[in-house]
């Protein structure tokens, strides 16, 4: 077989192949309004379990200020042409941290896993932002507000419902009201966030751990 004939039959196998492919719609869960966000081509529906696609909340929320702020989804069913995720985990851009610090002078992140009461495991971190330099025992003790205001509210809550009170004022507010009584906060800011269980996965763990 010559060269040029070889290169042909090559490039028919490649665009059968891309023929047999399906293209699926990738939504959010239904706590982000269900939404298209991105699509993605598989041979076999199986191929697209797994797979992550990213969004910002801007994109989801039509609020132009939360444009910094990326959101991560997992696929993890398909439903005819269609792929279901989970919410995996949030980030907001480096360059917008870095503006933040840049205009003002401490810095205390706060990161700590919370388990939710339908047993998802999360890790948070968050950042406060102050307007001057504060001592490390300060820092400690906002630190230490931070988490405790965290977890007794969300140790409390569904999964995605502490996600959607993450990504309200409310969970700055209520974090902003109790820091008051050590030290005046100005900026507060939810940085990142990423699953590390769901309740199957617990399971798993669990029964391995007994048998």
């Amino acid at each position: 077989m010559s060269q040029k004939v070889a290169e042909r039959a090559a490039a028919k196998k490649i665009k059968d192949k891309w023929r047999a492919k399906i293209w699926y719609k990738i939504i959010t869960p239904e706590s982000f309004g269900s939404k298209e966000i991105a699509e993605s081509p598989a041979d076999d529906p199986q191929k697209m379990v797994g797979r992550i696609a990213e969004t910002t909340l801007y994109n989801i929320t039509g609020d132009i200020k939360k444009e910094y702020v990326k959101l991560y989804f997992k696929v993890v069913s398909i439903d005819g042409s269609t792929a279901k995720t989970v919410f995996i985990g949030h980030d907001v851009t480096q360059d917008y941290i870095r503006r933040l610090v840049r205009r003002r002078k401490s810095r205390i992140d706060a990161i700590f896993p919370l388990q939710t009461v339908d047993n998802y495991k999360i890790r948070i971190k968050i950042t406060a932002i102050a307007d001057k330099r504060l001592n490390s025992s300060l820092k400690s003790a906002i630190r230490r507000k931070i988490i405790e205001t965290v977890l007794a509210k969300g140790q409390n809550m569904l999964f995605y419902e502490f996600v959607s009170y993450m990504f309200t004022d409310q969970m700055v507010k209520e974090i902003e009201r109790n820091i008051k009584q050590v030290y005046n906060i100005k900026r507060i800011e939810i940085r990142k966030s990423n699953l590390l269980s769901t309740p199957e996965e617990k399971k798993i763990e669990e029964n391995t751990a007994t048998a």
